[in-house]
């Protein structure tokens, strides 16, 4: 097996653009231990000239990973003399923190009815957390029909590829009912949100699967009523965190570190909200489902809360909502905060401006604006040093911080991207500016990695064989940075989650967003309880008009 160390870079330009590079993409020979896997990073750091710009790391929180870090701090200390802080600045990644939450949930319901969902080993990343997923024996509740809904839905996703005459059939259904033909793709253990892909696309083709199933006459695939409204609840639950991912996988073009805990405050809301739900005895409450996802959203909420504790550290994640121009403050005064987490992360993003920014990142050279002042005020009354001291300590007490004007200034929601403000008003705070050019570029995730593992994986297919782990290395390399100029070899590649070989190709299809906001609107609409699935998803409050800004968008 090939075992690779991707490495991306990732920073702001002078004029606010965001940017990410593949540095290495290093072949690891002999055991990948965190020792080995430091020496690779320091060494690319060194290549680049870049040990003295480094700031933060984003990975998972694998074993082999923490204890990069811990060596990596040291070689930078024993060589270079750098005080890097691995326990503040290594950023646990946001999107292989979800996945964890979301499949402790999948798993607590036991969607794991045919081979296609491993035991637990596979589900999990992390060695760590292998403890932690393994779902707990329980005689409390039966998982059995969420498992049978999900095994029906991936037998006909099958069904439909498993050969060119059946995907004829159901192409035929599908053009029935005025819809393109489109496969339903199937959900593999490593990512989540392939689960939530197979019920969406799977419920917007309902009509044309029962058709296609009743024309197979395989009672076996046939879903009763009460099994897709199954599917529904399932895929109503899990769209707050479908939206959370997606949000933290598009690095290469938005800043994410400012919304961590925008998508921590989202998920834990969602949470708690359906859990007073269906508590209540009503609408899904009276569901017969309703014990089933009562006790898997409490076991996911202690995975939750373990990764939560994670951002306690007020660096990176407080700072950067607070230099996002549209909320800074807003959420750490939100009722579910405690009353002085404003003041407390606001403070400490001060302190650090005031020590890393506001002196320290001066040219020696180079004059303050208060120096000038000053020498102005020695220039013109050079016979009088009492009079120029007085000038001059006024002059001081005038002068306030980048970091006091811009908190000052109101929040304005109607920015639609944080770096075009920095850009339009790095002028105004020019030492905020630096801090924020900083900041802002720590990815809360580590998708751009994974997409170029992705892009590698079709590169190195069974027909090139005898690639050397040199000449992969290279072509990653070469192919990154010719994605940069006009003359891409092709476009960069998703991330490939059906790794099923079917006879029939995945065909990918769009679902409307007419037809899934008028879904919304349909189920949001329905009074009786069993029709009334989502009555009480709301996450925009109960009365007219009060409702929430939008931060996913």
């Amino acid at each position: 097996m090939l075992i690779n160390l991707a490495i991306t870079g990732h920073w702001i330009d002078s004029n606010f653009r965001l940017h990410q590079e593949l540095l290495a993409f290093t072949p690891l020979e002999g055991r990948h231990t965190g020792e080995y896997m430091a020496s690779v990073v320091f060494n690319t750091l060194d290549e680049f000239d870049i040990k003295e710009k480094f700031f933060c790391v984003t990975s998972d929180s694998a074993s082999n990973n923490l204890k990069m870090v811990k060596d990596l701090s040291a070689l930078l200390h024993d060589r270079c003399k750098i005080k890097w802080d691995w326990e503040t600045n290594h950023i646990p990644c946001l999107a292989h923190s979800i996945n964890l939450v979301v499949q402790k949930f999948i798993k607590t319901l036991a969607i794991k009815a045919d081979d296609d969902f491993e035991g637990s080993n596979g589900m999990v990343s992390d060695n760590d957390e292998a403890d932690e997923i393994i779902m707990e024996d329980s005689d409390t509740f039966d998982t059995e029909p969420f498992a049978t809904t999900i095994s029906k839905i991936r037998a006909v996703a099958k069904s439909i590829r498993g050969s060119s005459l059946r995907w004829e059939r159901f192409e035929r259904a599908c053009k029935a009912y005025d819809i393109p033909g489109m496969t339903i793709p199937l959900d593999i253990t490593v990512r989540w949100n392939s689960t939530f892909r197979m019920l969406l696309k799977a419920i917007y083709l309902r009509e044309p699967i029962q058709r296609y199933v009743e024309e197979l006459k395989v009672k076996t695939m046939r879903l009763t009523d009460a099994e897709w409204e199954q599917a529904e609840v399932l895929l109503m639950f899990l769209l707050p965190f479908q939206r959370c991912t997606a949000r933290f996988e598009c690095n290469s073009s938005y800043t994410e570190i400012d919304y961590v805990f925008f998508a921590y405050d989202t998920m834990y809301n969602h949470i708690d909200d359906v859990k007073d739900k269906l508590k209540s005895g009503t609408g899904i409450g009276a569901l017969p489902c309703a014990n089933f996802m009562l006790t898997a959203i409490e076991n996911m909420e202690k995975v939750l809360k373990k990764y939560y504790a994670k951002t306690s550290f007020p660096t990176v994640y407080g700072d950067g909502m607070i230099l996002n121009p549209r909320c800074k403050l807003a959420l750490f005064e939100e009722d579910s905060w405690e009353a002085g987490d404003a003041q407390k992360y606001s403070n400490a993003c001060k302190q650090r401006f005031t020590s890393d920014y506001e002196h320290g990142s001066r040219i020696s050279d180079a004059l303050a604006p208060s120096d000038i002042t000053n020498k102005r005020i020695q220039n013109a009354f050079p016979n009088d040093p009492e009079f120029q001291r007085s000038l001059s300590a006024r002059s001081s007490k005038r002068r306030r911080s980048d970091y006091d004007k811009y908190i000052e200034i109101p929040n304005d929601p109607s920015i639609p991207f944080g770096l075009v403000w920095w850009r339009d008003n790095c002028k105004l705070y020019p030492d905020m500016g630096k801090m924020a050019r900083d900041v802002l570029a720590v990815p809360a995730s580590g998708c751009a990695v994974e997409r170029q593992f992705s892009i590698s994986g079709r590169m190195t297919i069974w027909q090139r064989n005898r690639l050397s782990p040199k000449i992969i290395s290279d072509s990653m390399i070469y192919k990154s940075a010719l994605a940069k100029t006009r003359c891409p070899l092709r476009s960069e590649l998703g991330i490939v989650d059906d790794i099923n070989v079917l006879p029939v190709d995945e065909l990918e299809g769009t679902v409307p967003e007419e037809w899934t906001q008028g879904w919304w609107l349909k189920k949001l609409g329905k009074n009786s309880i069993g029709e009334n699935i989502i009555d009480m998803f709301h996450m925009n409050g109960d009365e007219e008009g009060d409702k929430k800004e939008d931060i996913y968008g």
